[in-house]
Parts: structure tokens; sequence; C-alpha cells
């Protein structure tokens, strides 16, 4: 696992300790309204959730990481996350679903509305996408945004993303955009470092 340093950002691997963090995320009524479709998340939907990105970093090489805003070169305000998951995954409702093609990624973010337009979400996007290409050495990288969420859509088309075309889920339209080595916006100052949770070190 890695934690990824940009010059405002500090993002780690998630950790069961973050249980309260991802919840109280789930139940911002911006993030209700932006991306739950209204509906505000149980502690036991939480957990699930916790688990299937827990989940999904231990079979991959990748996967969402936890976004805090550096105060004086520390990690301290908890913004969202922001990272890559296989295409499928998160919208399975069964924790322990693990996509079959690794390679078929797509960027996904959350952020609380304290951290809604302020650069983060790009900045962020930037390195995720970055770390895709010169690390993991991914090919393209897909976004699902929901049609009217402009917001989205103006953040990955700063990232380098590319429309392509529409999906339906869920009976609403999704707009499909990809991202290259040769479309991305790279990020400023862009480190990345080896990680092991300590978490999971206790409890070995």
């Amino acid at each position: 696992m890695h934690i990824i340093e940009t010059p405002r950002l500090i993002l780690r691997p998630p950790s069961v300790s973050d249980e309260l963090l991802l919840h109280g995320l789930h139940c911002d009524p911006f993030v209700v309204d932006a991306i739950r479709d209204g509906v505000y998340s149980t502690i036991e939907q939480s957990k699930a959730a916790l688990l299937q990105f827990i989940n999904h970093w231990q079979h991959h090489r990748f996967g969402l990481w936890m976004v805090f805003v550096k105060d004086e070169g520390q990690a301290r305000k908890f913004a969202g996350y922001c990272g890559l998951m296989c295409i499928g995954t998160y919208l399975s409702e069964d924790p322990n679903y693990l996509c079959a093609d690794p390679n078929n990624v797509e960027i996904i973010t959350c952020l609380h509305l304290a951290a809604s337009g302020k650069g983060i979400a790009v900045e962020a996007g930037r390195a995720v996408v970055q770390f895709a290409f010169e690390h993991l050495k991914l090919g393209k990288v897909t976004s699902f945004v929901r049609e009217k969420n402009t917001r989205s859509l103006l953040k990955n088309l700063k990232i380098g993303f590319v429309y392509v075309g529409d999906i339906i889920y869920k009976n609403s339209i999704r707009r499909r955009l990809e991202i290259s080595p040769v479309t991305a916006v790279k990020s400023d100052n862009f480190l990345f470092f080896d990680y092991e949770d300590p978490e999971s070190i206790r409890n070995q």
C-alpha cells in the first residue's frame, strides 16, 4: 500500500479505525444529495463500505485513499476519499465482490461540502491518476458521472478526462469519461511512499 502526498493533501489507504470518518461523510447532506440519491447511510452500511474499501486494497495494488488536508505539514482535516476501484466494484451491494479484470479501473471521489469548491478534488484526482499511470502502469482510467453533476464533470475535465459517451445505470444517465497518460494533467510535487496500516500490524 502507498501514501500519496501533494502540496496541500495527504492521501492514505483506509483503516478499520476510519469507520466514524466514513459514516460522517456518507451522512453529509451535500454527499447524500449529490451521490447517494437522498438516502442517508446507516452505520452498518458505512461499516460494509469500509470493509469493501479495505478488501479492495488487500486483493489489488490500489484502492480508495482517505484524503486529508495538511495543517503545517501534518494531516489534520478529513476531506473525503478519492481513488481507484475496479469498474462495478463500488456499485455492488456485496462488500466482498471483486471484479475479474483489475485493469478495468474507474476513479471515484467523494468529498464533504466543506472541502468542495477549493480545488481539493482536482488536486487529489490528478495525483491518483498519476499514480495509476506511473506506478500501476495502467493504460487508461474511466469515470462515470451523473448527467446533472456539472461540478464533477468540470473537475474531471481539469484532470484531463475526455467524454466518450453515456451509459444507463439505475434508470439514469451517467457520462462516461476516460483519461490516458497522453491527456492527463500531472500533479504538482507528487510523491508517494510505502505504507503499512498500524491497525493491521496490531491485529496480527
